[in-house]
């Protein structure tokens, strides 16, 4: 990678910048290019917060998203005429559009952080990739902003760990990282699974920092009580339905059942076997025309993703305890790649495992699986990774194009070997050279 220094600031500047525009070039472009139904659906949420946010969901059957996710979506649209279709659904996708780029601006905060050299050509490359906007602003869909949410939060973890840090320093970060989990767990159901890897990862933090039992109970106490008061505080105000206690709990319990079908044209590895990817997942497994007794996709499923991601968790920990200096409170360079590296790979779990995956679900995998690599300076991977986005990207535009849809099985099944042949690469690379980077371990 060392040649891409040849690369003039001017150059790398204009490619941020390209990044940047895109998605605003193709959406003006192509106005007609994005999701018809989802858009639609959420014009139909728009409605219903014309009528009271407050009963948006005693009025609105169809709203399944927490309320962020709502507003963000729905909410914002019906700040617009909502009466000419083309200027809501043009408008809606600038403003998505504009979170895409903070997204790029981000990233090329994390890389200059990480003394990654060309920090500003590697974010534009990122936000250039067609699976960095095709799956949010092009598409229609609010995925972005939950990207921003988990980008902040990585920046909140690079500037903690890299100052000067005071007791009141420290329950500030710990303050601040409660609230951005709080805004996750409002914004949409797909980020919870990005929350497990963020919490693990926030719970390094925090033992590597306070380093005593009573100090990691408080931080603990800390972090919760600003996720959890805030949503008491949103609750309180919510009209909720009978008998749920939260508009949380409305939501799982009525707009969660992805998981019921084998696949929503997600890379999961069932639609590999002898199913129909619309069958229910909750049938028994057949494999060669044999079925697996009372084996079904759906808790096969549940169970891998629990044994691959307590394989990745024992690969973070080691990395952690074997990248680890006393002098040092907090995490590393190292320890925060490795971090980035356990984050990017529980995405890749439950894409691969669960049923009831959609095309979109690997939004938040491959910025992050490309930053690892740039960090860790290991060329092959780095090349892997990005040909593995491009071609993701490529299934996107395929499948909102119209050239992918539901009958197309061996499309998915493809499209899954290769995503799956990628997590094995990274997991046995992941496992063989966890003491073998080319960054030096020190503060951030």
């Amino acid at each position: 990678m060392n040649k891409l220094t040849s690369f003039k600031p001017l150059t790398q500047w204009l490619i941020l910048l390209s990044a940047i525009l895109l998605p605003f070039l193709i959406i003006r472009t192509f106005p007609g290019f994005h999701h018809v139904y989802d858009l639609g659906v959420f014009r139909q949420w728009a409605e219903a917060w014309e009528m009271g946010w407050q009963s948006l969901y005693v009025n609105c059957e169809t709203c399944n998203y927490p309320l962020l996710g709502s507003y963000v979506s729905g909410g914002w649209m019906a700040s617009i005429d909502l009466k000419n279709v083309a200027r809501v659904i043009n408008r809606f996708r600038y403003y998505l559009a504009i979170v895409d780029g903070l997204n790029v601006l981000a990233i090329w905060f994390i890389l200059t952080r990480l003394q990654i050299k060309n920090a500003p050509l590697w974010a534009g490359v990122i936000g250039l990739l067609p699976s960095s906007w095709i799956g949010s602003s092009v598409w229609g869909q609010i995925d972005g902003i939950g990207q921003f949410l988990i980008l902040l939060f990585f920046v909140l973890l690079i500037i903690f760990n890299a100052g000067q840090r005071t007791v009141g320093t420290y329950f500030f970060f710990l303050a601040i990282a409660g609230v951005l989990l709080f805004l996750m767990l409002l914004t949409k159901q797909l980020i919870y699974f990005s929350m497990i890897g963020l919490g693990v990862i926030l719970m390094t933090n925090i033992i590597l920092y306070s380093r005593s039992l009573r100090n990691i109970a408080l931080s603990i106490l800390t972090v919760s009580i600003f996720v959890v008061f805030p949503l008491f505080a949103v609750d309180a105000v919510l009209q909720i339905k009978e008998p749920y206690i939260s508009h949380l709990h409305y939501v799982l319990a009525t707009g969660s059942q992805h998981g019921d079908i084998v696949s929503s044209l997600g890379l999961n590895i069932w639609s590999l076997f002898d199913l129909n990817i619309l069958d229910s997942s909750h049938l028994p497994l057949r494999v060669g025309g044999f079925t697996l007794g009372s084996v079904s996709p759906y808790s096969a499923g549940i169970f891998l993703f629990l044994v691959f991601n307590a394989s990745i968790l024992a690969l973070f920990v080691r990395d952690v305890c074997r990248q680890r200096t006393a002098s040092l409170h907090g995490l590393n360079t190292q320890q925060l790649l490795s971090a980035l590296m356990y984050f990017a790979m529980v995405n890749t779990t439950f894409n691969l495992t669960l049923t009831g995956t959609h095309e979109r679900y690997l939004f938040h995998f491959f910025p992050f699986i490309i930053i690892v690599f740039l960090g860790w300076q290991k060329r092959s991977s780095l090349i892997v990774s990005l040909v593995g986005a491009l071609l993701y990207g490529g299934y996107l535009y395929g499948y909102l194009g119209g050239f992918i849809h539901r009958e197309s099985q061996s499309v998915v099944q493809s499209a899954t070997i290769v995503h799956l042949l990628l997590f094995v690469y990274l997991f046995i690379f992941w496992v063989r050279n966890s003491t073998n980077y080319n960054v030096d371990v020190v503060r951030v």
